[in-house]
């Protein structure tokens, strides 16, 4: 037996029940007036001399729209479906007003049940919506007739209008035991979810003995109401894993898929109700009959169909429906006229139906019935002659013809759609075999970043199957982190990035499996029409690659530290030698063998800053210190070089700028390398350095009036080696390590270094960002 999970939406089976039983009584007392003399009807109905048999099929349409309801809000929790409900609670209501009439308590409480159940479980979320209510509404049902009965048994026994000698009165007592004990059984359901299956199958059997009992007395409604009562209680685990099973299903269905069956299911439910309101208006009894089983026999089978049998076997079960649906409508042609009937129209639509499925020749199965019946009805005609043959062979050919050419067109669209369904699968077969053979991972997701697409490439990085990750967010399947395991900003992420419209080029991060493992990403916005779709992500492993530069930063960090002597000395030897006051000829040599050697230990100590960040063995000593202090140090370093460029160094220090939490030696770095940068790329006006104070945070900003950067290339100026031309070439000098050895200093002292704004041809302006001291709270 299939479990209902309360996970999922699962509309009541309450629904079904009622819905269901409004049909049996209805076409049951169509069938057999003698046994049931028409539903219970308010005499205020009787008395406007309307057909019983017409009344009757007023029953017939509020049971069909009960069970559309049931498929309405099986569907979509929508306001439909309760007006729908309202009409399926008409039988109930009219049996309440007749009990009432007749005194009958038991069906006033039954009816009034079943009504107000339908009315509040219809109105009420679907069951996955929150949390699965404890108590179902059929169980409700049940449980409130049940306390009824018993009540009714104890205080009134002759309420129930049984016939003296009926043996329902001596076994009374055991019928009030019964139901009260099936009241605490459907209780304890209520309480004990994992017993609930074999509580309803108790308390089933109470209601099914009254069932019997209301038969031995001729009371046939009670026989169908109390059965059907109790069929549903017993049924219900098994017709709720039907609902669970198909539901999920339906979820599980492509798009093209689902809105086909959406729409033949309308089609069908209008087929049943058009039925239904020809019975009501016909005025020939006994075709009312055979229409009201048409009725019956569609809804029955579309509620089935579409929501209980399991959507399994292809195109054979699609072509089994179009044949059931296609035996309907030539039922219903030929009891509305046959080849005369207005509604001849109907037959074309299961044959249409299968103009979108992938079996060119199963039209030939549903339009065989109608053809057959048109051709039945021709030999009927000739062999009575009336109509006269020649009336019914010319209304007949040309509808004959008629449904041919509707049979070709269907066949032709099929075919067309068979093609279309080739290409698609070759299509489909070639991307994937790209897929499959790519050397980078693929990820595309929507724009809740849900995976809707990954490559077994990318799939086998996190050590899963594209199946496994199919439909989870990336974020969650594939979860990114820095490449020293420190936890990526949300505003970071390459994917977050791209669903804001922002393309991310390749950078590298760490995906967090097993083991973590370094991968470079790139992202970019997935668009269509102008709008957001999701987003494309490129993944590819990255360990040879952090491997490399792992033995490129060794090979630096040696090189540096060996070379670094012999350009110490060199240094020494050449300032020993300009002291020596030499030749003006030689001076020129010696100051420019001078320059170059500077800047040559300038970048050793670069590349050996790097390495030992790199490593962690770079260490500051944070404590308070006077950042105006360090920033003059910096402008004093730096003002010759700025005015041999004929540059302006401005800085007016502020007069109350707060101690900074700080390494002063490395402050002093950062600020000597922002500061110098400043002035190797600008040609004309100056530097200035200036100070904010937000936040107990203190910004020293840096602005230039240099080349500017493009903004394409601001991902690369905190990375190793990330020097950029920026309007200049590279005999400005540099590293390129300076702005990445910075912002790792300022990282180890509770800050940062950011670029705050660039523009092209007009400057750049970084900032250093420290926390300032805490104040004592004496000087408060």
């Amino acid at each position: 037996m299939l479990r209902a999970d309360s996970s999922s939406p699962q509309p009541s089976v309450l629904l079904l029940v009622a819905g269901t039983l409004s049909l049996v009584v209805g076409c049951l007392a169509l069938v057999y007036p003698h046994l049931f003399a028409g539903p219970p009807v308010p005499v205020a109905l009787r008395q406007l001399h309307l057909e019983l048999s017409r009344l009757t099929v007023l029953f017939l349409v509020s049971g069909t729209c009960g069970l559309l309801a049931f498929a309405v809000k099986a569907r979509r929790d929508r306001r439909p479906a309760l007006g729908l409900a309202a009409l399926a609670t008409l039988p109930f209501v009219a049996t309440l007003v007749h009990a009432a009439h007749m005194r009958v308590w038991m069906g006033v409480a039954l009816a009034g049940a079943f009504a107000l159940g339908l009315l509040l479980d219809t109105a009420r979320p679907w069951h996955g919506v929150g949390r699965a209510p404890r108590c179902s509404a059929l169980a409700g049902v049940g449980l409130a007739t049940a306390l009824a009965f018993a009540g009714l048994g104890l205080i009134a026994p002759g309420a129930f209008g049984w016939p003296a000698g009926a043996w329902l009165a001596d076994a009374l007592p055991y019928l009030i035991g019964g139901m009260g004990a099936a009241a605490a059984l459907l209780a304890a359901g209520a309480v004990l979810p994992r017993a609930r299956a074999l509580a309803h199958a108790g308390a089933a059997l109470p209601f099914l003995a009254l069932a019997v009992g209301a038969g031995t007395i001729g009371r046939w409604v009670g026989v169908v109401t109390y059965g059907m009562l109790g069929a549903g209680l017993a049924l219900e685990p098994w017709l709720l894993g039907l609902l669970q099973h198909r539901i999920q299903h339906r979820q599980a269905q492509s798009q093209s898929v689902a809105v086909f069956e959406f729409a033949t299911e309308a089609v069908a439910w209008g087929f049943t109700l058009l039925v239904a309101l020809v019975a009501l208006l016909t005025d020939d009894p006994g075709r009312r009959v055979w229409l009201g089983a048409v009725t019956v026999a569609s809804s029955l089978f579309t509620t089935a169909w579409y929501h209980l049998v399991p959507a399994t076997g292809g195109i054979c079960r699609t072509v089994f429906a179009a044949t059931v649906y296609s035996a309907l409508t030539t039922a219903f042609v030929w009891l509305t006229g046959g080849v005369h009937s207005p509604y001849f129209f109907l037959v074309f639509l299961p044959t249409l139906t299968l103009a979108w499925t992938h079996a060119p020749r199963t039209i030939i199965v549903p339009a065989v019935l109608p053809v057959a019946g048109m051709l039945a009805e021709a030999v009927l005609a000739v062999r009575s002659g009336v109509p006269a043959p020649g009336t019914v062979v010319a209304v007949g050919v040309p509808r004959l013809v008629g449904l041919l050419l509707v049979s070709g067109l269907a066949y032709v669209l099929a075919m067309r759609n068979l093609q279309g369904r080739r290409k698609v699968e070759e299509s489909h077969r070639q991307l994937q075999t790209v897929l499959t053979h790519m050397a980078e991972g693929l990820v595309c997701t929507d724009s809740a970043g849900r995976i809707q697409l990954c490559n077994p490439v990318a799939a086998a990085l996190v050590g899963r199957t594209p199946e496994d990750v199919h439909g989870a967010p990336m974020t969650v399947a594939m979860p990114f982190r820095q490449l020293d395991g420190a936890p990526l900003a949300p505003a970071a992420h390459p994917l977050r990035r791209a669903l804001g419209g922002q393309p991310v080029p390749w950078l590298r991060v760490q995906l967090a499996a097993t083991p973590a493992l370094p991968v470079a990403v790139t992202a970019t916005p997935l668009r269509d029409d102008g709008h957001l779709r999701g987003a494309v992500v490129l993944l590819r492993d990255a360990r040879a690659e952090v491997e490399m530069e792992r033995v490129r930063e060794d090979f630096f960090f040696i090189a540096s530290h060996e070379l670094r002597t012999p350009l110490t000395v060199m240094k020494g030897n050449l300032e020993m030698a300009l002291e020596a006051d030499p030749p003006e000829a030689v001076r020129a040599a010696l100051e420019d063998a001078l320059a170059s050697t500077t800047r040559l230990i300038r970048m050793v100590n670069d590349f050996l800053d790097a390495a030992r960040l790199e490593h962690g063995a770079l260490t500051v000593r944070v404590e308070d210190g006077d950042l105006c202090l360090l920033v003059q140090q910096a402008i004093d370093t730096l003002r010759p070089d700025a005015e041999r460029k004929g540059l302006m160094l401005t800085y007016v220090a502020p007069a109350a700028l707060p101690p900074v939490r700080m390494d002063a030696e490395r402050t002093l770095q950062i600020l000597v390398n922002l500061i110098g940068n400043g002035i190797r790329h600008t040609t004309r006006g100056g530097v200035e350095i200036t100070h904010a104070v937000e936040d107990h945070v203190v910004e020293t900003c840096v602005r230039d009036t240099g080349a500017g950067i493009a903004p394409e290339q601001h991902e690369r100026l905190f990375t190793r080696f990330g020097q950029l031309e920026r309007g200049l070439t590279r005999t400005t000098g540099g590293s390129g390590l300076g702005l990445y050895i910075s912002r790792k200093l300022a990282e180890q002292m509770g800050g940062t270094v950011v670029l705050k704004a660039s523009t092209v041809g007009r400057g750049s302006t970084f900032a250093l960002r420290l926390p300032a001291a805490a104040v004592p709270a004496a000087s408060r």
